[in-house]
């Protein structure tokens, strides 16, 4: 869309004229930068010139997003397409606001059911702040759209934003997007105004009428506002990367050269209507980059080969990464090598001459960057769907030595040295991010100030982050064989307390065999020994385990020694590795989960090689959960209820996702159904919830003798935009299954999100993080959600990640401050910590199934093992 205070890209402000059509063989209307045939996203000839190695002008378009025509329904009032569907352009709020189809305006999805108080009750006060800022509106602010005609009818975008640049000085700050504007001045019911084309003289007769005004809950009104924020930040000297700002100034950038790293540090914003007031959600982020070319993983992977073998190692280096060239800052993921071109071979028509040209003589002459290898293959992007969308169908060809690769790889994740050094500059404090917030709200106003922005819309960012008062819940009370625990509320750790205490249950353990490389038999015996003395103390009684040792680590070996122990009936099967190979366990998993289904527990060198209890203590928990045991719980006051997790994953080798699905199947909510499906579309997850939910409800009442009264579905994975489809689908699906059963059984169902930019402080002088058991459900919620936020972990570098719940059904009729302690409760019974986690167990369990099919099993595991928590 284009938009400004009086103005038209390109020209001076207040004062620009009308643009003259493109000249024959250039395609009109073209803003966004795009790289030439071959070369970059699409086949267009022409790019604004840019110095290497400076940051390029980014065109408002590509900064703030381009609206599509804006469909205001079959009333007339907008494009007169009769449409209702609009699409949101990027770096507006695309996929952040679910809407429906009923009426002439797309507003926002309410799930908070009427006369319901979202806000509780319980718990103690706690003086918070989020990272959110207040955007100060005039008393009598209004957003006003109008419908724009031209006589004669005008067929060029470019050239009609230039006729309404010529008449601003009658509208005030405008957004046009070629049929409707936006604007805050009252310029009446109707506006005629008149101008002249400025290369021909025609007489051109611009007509406004009104449509109305844009309401908050409306779409169009969140999605101006960030617009008018993203153009404030396109002259705070930040780079545009994605859809996300950074600061690419050395003074700030974080240089780590033992690594070959760079990190910058960025901001992730957004605007929209919150419980009381308009805010801004300015969350700190950062954009790993390194310093190393694609370049250098092609020599290396040439050095690897030896020249043999050499495209097949380059294609397994980079595949799948995304790459980063400096001298436009725009991203691409690697889809190919083109191993036939170079730089010197590969030409393609530049200009309206068509001039074949090299891509090394374009790289010369455009960027005066001179490529030191002719020879070196192409990279391949394939055009994403925004491309796709713009008409831009060539796939990109990259030089690899300028494309600059950008994220962390698996090998590096697992570089401890690494990962340290970059969380020093990620891993940020809640003090230096309240520091940060307010650095980047004085560069926000000092530029709305020197620019005329923001400030003549009548809209003004507030000083200081919001402050506000949330509650706390405080700590559980953890429940074990016949008697409790206490633990640290900021620790949120109850491992010490645990110690030689009894678990709520535990089964015997004497049919149990351990299989291992024959060259690690004393410290696998070392470390069995040392289960064999925690697990008495928490009454879990283990007999001495058979050995069976093998003559290496190969996946061949352990699958055979499981198929040789297999028919002696094992409760549990042991598994050591020297190292973590995903091969061998893969190999491991497929057989014990789907062959031959038995309980098992695979350990790694780096675990048995720690002196010590406290790895032993984790994996006897482990296995005393695997094997139906329940180490410990927390008072739960309902009865008759259920609790459900569903989570997906998507499978990496069948290309497809996978649904993790667990159940409850006891009061104390201890004991579980899981189970993992494939599906291929999105529609397949309704059809796979549903059959798992039968299952499980089966399960369910023959371990009780009844159905659950009530169940507390809780849905991981689902982004703000699927929230509609969910509720319309899988939540639907959900409540025919229960119609079907007893139409008595109520069904809450909560969408769990951990991906939100949403950042909680504890203000208390200075600024630190909250207590586990934070709740916030006020100023930082949204109207129309029955949402809250819940702080259920305790971290002990940089700043913690609250925990969003949207209750988007709730026949339960229960009141906000039980849903708000039934989840924080859920959040202390994964039995692969002792202490709390960040979502529910039910969600944590699921992704853990879901994961470990995805990754490792790729296919659906047995159902003889579907009332066990084998997945641990």
């Amino acid at each position: 869309m284009e938009e400004g205070s009086g103005r038209a890209r390109g020209r001076a402000r207040g004062r620009a004229r009308p643009q003259e059509p493109a000249p024959a063989g250039r395609p009109m209307g073209v803003r966004q930068p795009v790289a030439e045939p071959g070369i970059g996203r699409g086949a267009a000839p022409f790019r604004s010139q840019q110095a290497p190695g400076t940051v390029p002008t980014i065109p408002q378009e590509q900064m703030m997003g381009k609206m599509a025509a804006l469909a205001l329904g079959p009333n007339g009032n907008g494009n007169g397409n009769g449409q209702t569907e609009a699409s949101a352009g990027r770096g507006t709020t695309r996929g952040r606001y679910s809407r429906f189809e009923g009426g002439d305006r797309q507003v926002l999805l309410v799930t908070k059911p009427k006369d319901t108080k979202k806000q509780g009750e319980f718990g103690q006060p706690i003086d918070l702040a989020a990272n959110f800022f207040k955007i100060i509106k005039k008393p009598d602010w209004t957003l006003r759209q109008y419908r724009v005609d031209f006589d004669p009818i005008q067929d060029s975008k470019r050239l009609m934003s230039g006729l309404m640049s010529s008449v601003s000085k009658d509208l005030g700050p405008y957004i046009f997007d070629g049929t409707v504007l936006f604007c805050v001045k009252d310029i009446g019911d109707e506006l005629v105004l008149s101008t002249k084309r400025s290369f021909d003289d025609q007489v051109v007769r611009v007509t406004l009428k009104k449509v109305g005004e844009v309401m908050p809950q409306d779409h169009n009104f969140m999605q101006i506002l960030n617009i008018l924020v993203r153009r404030v930040m396109a002259k705070m000297n930040l780079v545009l990367i994605g859809r996300n700002f950074f600061d690419n100034n050395m003074q700030v950038v974080a240089q780590i050269p033992q690594h070959r790293i760079e990190v910058w540090p960025g901001y992730v914003t957004s605007v929209r209507n919150y419980e009381h007031d308009l805010l801004m959600n300015c969350e700190i982020t950062h954009k790993v980059l390194r310093t190393d070319t694609a370049y250098d993983l092609l020599k290396k992977a040439r050095d690897q080969s030896g020249g043999r073998n050499m495209k097949e190692l380059a294609l397994k280096e980079l595949l799948g990464q995304v790459v980063m060239t400096k001298y436009n800052n725009n991203t691409y993921r690697i889809d190919d090598i083109d191993f036939s071109s170079n730089p010197a071979n590969f030409t393609f028509e530049l200009g309206r001459e068509k001039k074949k040209v090299t891509l090394a003589e374009y790289y010369k002459d455009k960027y005066q960057i001179t490529i030191r290898d002719l020879n070196q293959p192409l990279l391949v992007s394939n055009p994403k769907k925004t491309d796709l969308r713009r008409g831009q169908r060539d796939p990109a060809r990259l030089i690899p030595e300028l494309s600059f690769l950008t994220g962390l790889t698996d090998e590096m994740r697992a570089n401890f040295g690494l990962m340290k050094d970059v969380g020093n500059f990620t891993r940020v404090t809640p003090q230096r991010r309240f520091e940060s917030m307010m650095k980047f709200s004085q560069r926000f106003r000092s530029i709305c100030q020197a620019n005329a922005e923001f400030e003549p819309w009548g809209l003004k960012l507030a000083d200081v982050p919001i402050q506000f008062k949330g509650r706390t819940l405080g700590a559980e009370k953890i429940v074990l064989g016949g008697e409790t625990c206490d633990y640290a509320l900021h620790e949120a750790d109850w491992s010490r307390g645990m110690r030689n205490k009894k678990f709520i249950s535990a089964p015997v353990l004497n049919k149990w065999l351990v299989i291992y490389p024959r060259n690690v038999e004393g410290e696998v015996r070392e470390f069995v020994s040392n289960i064999l003395r925690v697990g008495p103390g928490n009454g879990f009684r283990i007999g001495e385990p058979k050995f069976f040792p093998i003559n290496d680590d190969r996946p061949g070996s352990f699958i055979n020694e499981i198929g040789l122990r297999s028919p002696m009936g094992p409760d549990l099967m042991m598994f050591c590795m020297p190292r973590q190979k995903a091969d061998v366990y893969s190999a491991i998993k497929k057989e014990v989960c789907v062959s031959k289904p038995c309980a098992s527990q695979v350990v790694c060198g780096k675990a048995y090689r720690v002196k010590g209890l406290s790895v032993a203590t984790k994996v006897m928990i482990q296995m005393c959960a695997k094997l139906g045991g329940e180490p410990w719980g927390v008072q739960i006051p309902l009865k008759d209820a259920m609790v459900v997790g569903f989570d997906s994953w998507h499978d990496s080798s069948q290309k497809k996702g996978v649904g993790g699905f667990v159940a409850s199947l006891n009061q104390n909510f201890t004991s579980y159904y899981s189970t993992a499906v494939f599906h291929t579309r999105n529609e397949e997850i309704t059809t796979c919830m549903e059959a798992c939910f039968v299952k499980a409800l089966r399960a369910y009442q023959g371990k009780n003798g009844s159905a659950p009264r009530k169940i507390f579905f809780y849905r991981d994975g689902v982004g703000s935009g699927d929230i509609a489809y969910v509720k319309n689908t899988e939540l639907k699906a959900i409540q025919q299954v229960v119609q079907k059963i007893d139409p008595a059984i109520q069904v809450c169902f909560t969408v769990v999100s951990k991906r939100i930019n949403t950042r909680i402080l504890a203000v208390n002088g200075q600024y630190g993080n909250p207590p586990p058991s934070t709740i916030v459900d006020d100023v930082v919620t949204v109207p129309e959600r029955y949402d809250y936020f819940l702080i259920s972990q305790s971290v002990r570098q940089g700043t913690v990640s609250p925990t969003s719940y949207n209750i988007i059904e709730d026949a339960t009729n229960f009141k906000a401050s039980i849903h708000q302690r039934l989840s924080y409760k859920l959040c202390h019974l994964y039995y692969n910590w002792q202490g709390t986690v960040r979502v529910p167990a039910p969600c944590q369990y699921a992704h853990k199934i879901a994961f470990i099919v995805g990754e490792s099993i790729h296919r659906e595991p047995s159902e003889a093992l579907a009332e066990r928590l084998w997945y641990l």
